[in-house]
């Protein structure tokens, strides 16, 4: 008793063909085990009575909806259909369900269509919400035997002074024909699927208008693929008090999918996919061969109080014993678990002066590479919504936690290499050399060690990276202390006890009596949270993930120091990596301290493995042995076919810190495995250093199919009920809840790389957004870590490298590349980069360039204007002031604009 569609044949210029097998809607299903006789009458009853329909239809060149109203019972059948070109036959890929409405009463509200009404390339359905019940009308009320539509019976009565509730019993159930029963009180409902009632005056009203477009977005430029789709309004207004539970929209997929994703997956039955306190980049997307589909609330019609009396929500269901579905509404949830949630009997006030509204895109697609169709999505997602937020956000970096302080770059790096950095600082002997640390401050509240006096050098706090962005910024101010404090980190990095394999601990530790101490890794979302041992009785492990950080950047700064200890040092652990690299490519996790032979957990499938892979490669650019070469490509290989086609991001956060669960955790109600984001950072990496070395394009193909997969990460809209601005942050993973959290610094590093080798203004712009989303919520880690579902607070102080010093570490990097405001000249974009937004390019006769800035802040220096990928001298116009004409060189070093 589903609802069924039968393709009778199809051609290019035909529609599909619909045939009705029942007009029962999506979430009755107990309601029809309880009547399963009169069901099976009802089924005859529908094949064996020929009803009459009214179509809808709206199509462009690659998209298509056909709606149908059945007149007799108001049931409505929607079916959206793709195809690759007008040559190739219709491919059905949803049909709507219907609104799925549950109240906290007895009574099931169900809809009954009334017209479908075509204009151009919008279509409007409007219809009313009623009861299916049987009000025992049989011996108490007067009845008549009238048409089978039930509108004849509701009119009888609103039009009668005494009747106050009236029910339709279907044709076939009392008799040959309908039957109507009025009556002058409102007596006690009981389901029944036979009939359909209502009490006089009181009726709910909608609307849905379904808007279709070759394009339901602006691309910025034709190396952008357009994205096809329709663009659904539903608006619903009651004329009494309606106590909800639930109103959504659903829809059924009429394929199998290969590729099945929504942002957060589900521990149990009930739970939902997404709430609206996950909508960082809300989306649910299937696919099946070249066929996409996907559903995307339109963050920007949210509003704080609209959210607060109707909360909204994504949700799929995809559990392979029925057909596959998702859909959108509203509905309340409870947080039930870490980071998952699950639905709730929470009463929504349903009242005249509050009308149902809401929208959201779906985009039907038809040609998309295998698997890939999320590119499409990540894309739509920017440029609808991302872009125009971060122009309209030129103070996104100004500090939401102590909103008098840090607006310019210049106030933020002062900040943090002259008062945190100072203040973090501790010097110190080892191995006769002057040492140091930007201390972390965790040991103490987080491990129990009776000492503050710290050293991470791990996937998180990363102290070797921290200090290497203070030194680049005592390099380009000329100041020394800064750069021999820098330098005594790197000296307390090698003087790590290495083994003759190649292994080091990770965490360094000087105690009350400056004894130096090393740990090889540490019990927060380590080995110790893993293993089922008291914490006295845990045995840390060497990890593959921080000792391949750390050497990437003892590499990094052999650029800088040319040390000739970090060759030797980091050629023994390539080595131990080498050697414990498995024939499928994956290189283990974890490490016992003694055998060193591999931890069994994150051994076969671990997508740190891209870490190393990264550490290899800038491994042999620094020595030009193609033995690390080979091993980093046989990584990424791995990584390409056992981590991608599944999607099994596997690291250690996935399982051990905050979010912890079974390794062998399996989401199988959405079909979709847990998966964190940092070892997809780390891939984005690697993809792209191995195509600066290889010039192998398809290694720059696949930084992009990374990078785009984990914008599906980053936020691209403020949440209305969250006070800071969350444009550009990153969130973690599909079973945490944080905005905003400290790796969009890493991110942020990631989008420049890639996009200095493909110069899409998209990568340029999230890089941006994820840079100045760091200082919003400074100094804390993330904002709202469950979401916001328990508060509008910031989330744990994780030290100096997990926040302010991370990010202000990827600006020292870019900081002379990109300056205040930066211009590709050749493409035509540019962006603002430093508390100003670029508003306007314009470019005439090759040769004069006119650009609009704004800004919200009082500049005490001129604003630094860089022109990149220009070969001629330039004419340049700022805010309709022209500044004269420029030399390459001056254009690319930067020329001053005051604001």
């Amino acid at each position: 008793a589903v609802v069924s569609t039968q393709s009778t044949g199809v051609n290019t210029n035909q529609t599909p063909s619909i045939t009705f097998t029942s007009s029962l809607q999506r979430g009755y299903h107990s309601e029809i085990a309880m009547h399963r006789l009169v069901s099976l009458v009802l089924v005859v009853w529908l094949v064996s009575v020929s009803y009459g329909k009214q179509s809808g239809v709206l199509s462009t060149n690659t998209n298509q909806v056909v709606a149908q109203i059945n007149t007799q019972d108001g049931s409505l059948l929607e079916i959206y259909s793709t195809r690759t070109s007008p040559s190739q036959p219709w491919q059905k890929v949803l049909t709507h369900t219907g609104p799925q409405i549950v109240t906290n009463s007895s009574s099931q509200l169900v809809v009954y269509w009334d017209s479908i009404n075509v204009n151009g390339d919008t279509m409007k359905i409007s219809g009313h919400v009623l009861y299916m019940l049987d009000t025992n009308f049989e011996d108490s009320a007067t009845y008549y035997n009238i048409t089978n539509n039930y509108n004849d019976c509701m009119n009888l009565c609103n039009n009668d002074t005494k009747c106050k509730a009236w029910t339709f019993v279907r044709p076939g159930y009392q008799a040959q024909s309908a039957r109507c029963y009025l009556a002058s009180s409102v007596p006690t409902p009981t389901q029944n699927i036979c009939c359909v009632s209502g009490v006089s005056g009181q009726t709910v009203t909608m609307t849905r208008t379904i808007q279709i477009s070759e394009s339901i977005y602006s691309p910025p430029s034709s190396e952008y693929q357009s994205v096809a789709g329709y663009i659904i309004s539903h608006q619903a207004e009651t004329s009494y008090n309606i106590d909800l539970v639930s109103y959504e929209d659903w829809y059924d997929y009429l394929n199998e999918p290969s590729f099945a994703y929504s942002p957060h997956i589900k521990h149990q039955p009930g739970d939902l996919s997404c709430p609206h306190w996950e909508f960082k980049a809300p989306a649910v997307i299937l696919q099946t061969d070249d066929i996409l589909s996907s559903i995307i609330p339109n963050v920007t019609s949210l509003s704080k109080i609209g959210l607060l009396t109707y909360p909204v929500n994504i949700d799929l269901e995809n559990d392979l014993e029925s057909v596959t579905s998702f859909g959108y509404g509203i509905a309340g949830s409870v947080l039930t678990m870490h980071a998952i949630y699950g639905r709730n009997d929470q009463v929504l006030q349903w009242r005249p002066s509050g009308p149902l509204r809401y929208q959201y895109f779906l985009v039907v697609s038809a040609g998309q590479t295998s698997n890939q169709g999320y590119r499409l999505i990540s894309q739509f997602f920017w440029y609808a919504f991302g872009h125009n937020a971060l122009i309209s956000s030129p103070n996104l970096q100004s500090n939401y936690v102590n909103s008098s302080k840090h607006w310019l770059w210049d106030d933020w790096r002062t900040d943090t290499w002259y008062r945190f950095a100072d203040q973090q600082y501790v010097g110190f002997q080892c191995a006769n050399l002057s040492c140091g640390t930007l201390t972390s401050d965790r040991l103490k509240w987080a491990e129990g060690f009776g000492t503050n006096n710290d050293a991470w050098f791990n996937p998180w706090f990363q102290t070797l990276r921290t200090a290497y962005g203070w030194y680049l910024y005592g390099q380009e101010v000329n100041d020394k202390n800064s750069i021999n404090k820098a330098t005594s980190v790197l000296n307390l990095a090698l003087s790590a006890p290495q083994t003759e394999s190649g292994a080091f601990p990770g965490i360094f530790w000087l105690d009350n009596q400056n004894k130096t101490n090393w740990v090889d890794d540490s019990g927060w979302a380590s080995t110790c949270r893993a293993l089922p041992t008291a914490p006295a009785l845990c045995i840390n492990y060497y990890h593959s993930f921080s000792m391949a950080w750390t050497g990437y950047w003892m590499l990094m700064w052999l650029q800088l120091s040319n040390d000739s200890r970090i060759l030797p040092f980091t050629e023994n652990l390539g080595n131990f990596f080498i050697l414990n690299q498995s024939p499928s490519g994956v290189i283990p996790s974890w490490y016992k301290p003694v055998t060193l032979t591999p931890y069994n957990h994150l051994s076969l499938i671990n997508s740190e493995t891209a870490s190393c892979a990264l550490f290899l490669i800038k491994l042999y650019e620094a020595t030009g042995n193609k033995t690390y070469l080979t091993a980093a490509i046989k990584g990424m290989n791995f990584i390409e076919s056992e981590v991608i086609p599944s999607r099994r991001w596997f690291d250690f956060e996935t399982f051990v810190s905050c979010s912890q669960k079974p390794f062998e955790f399996y989401d199988m109600f959405t079909h979709q495995y847990p998966e964190n984001n940092l070892a997809k950072i780390q891939a984005c990496f690697a993809a792209i250093e191995l195509y600066k070395i290889t010039n192998d394009t398809n290694y720059l193909d696949l930084s992009q199919q990374l990078v785009d997969y984990l914008s599906l990460t980053q936020q691209i809209y403020s949440h209305p009920l969250l006070s800071p601005n969350l444009i550009g942050g990153l969130t973690t993973q599909n079973t945490d809840s944080e905005w905003s959290d400290a790796r969009q610094g890493y991110a942020a590093d990631v989008y420049f790389q890639i996009y200095q080798f493909t110069n899409k203004l998209e990568y340029l712009e999230r890089g941006v957004a994820a840079l100045r989303a760091s200082y919003q919520v400074a100094p804390y880690e993330n904002w709202a870590h469950t979401g916001g579902s328990q508060g509008d607070i910031p989330g744990a102080f994780s030290g100096f490298h997990w926040g302010q010093g991370s990010a202000t570490t990827t600006l020292e990097q870019y900081n002379l590349k990109f300056r205040d405001a930066y211009v590709n000249f050749k493409y035509g974009h540019g962006v603002g980069v430093n508390g100003c937004s670029i508003t306007q390019i314009t470019i005439q006769n090759s040769n004069s360039l006119s650009v609009q800035i704004v800004s919200p802040y009082t500049w005490s220096r001129p604003l630094i204007l860089v022109v990149d990928l220009v070969d001629i001298p330039l004419s340049v116009t700022v805010n309709q002031k022209n500044l004269g004409t420029f030399s390459v060189a001056q254009l690319k070093q930067g020329i001053y604009v005051k604001m």
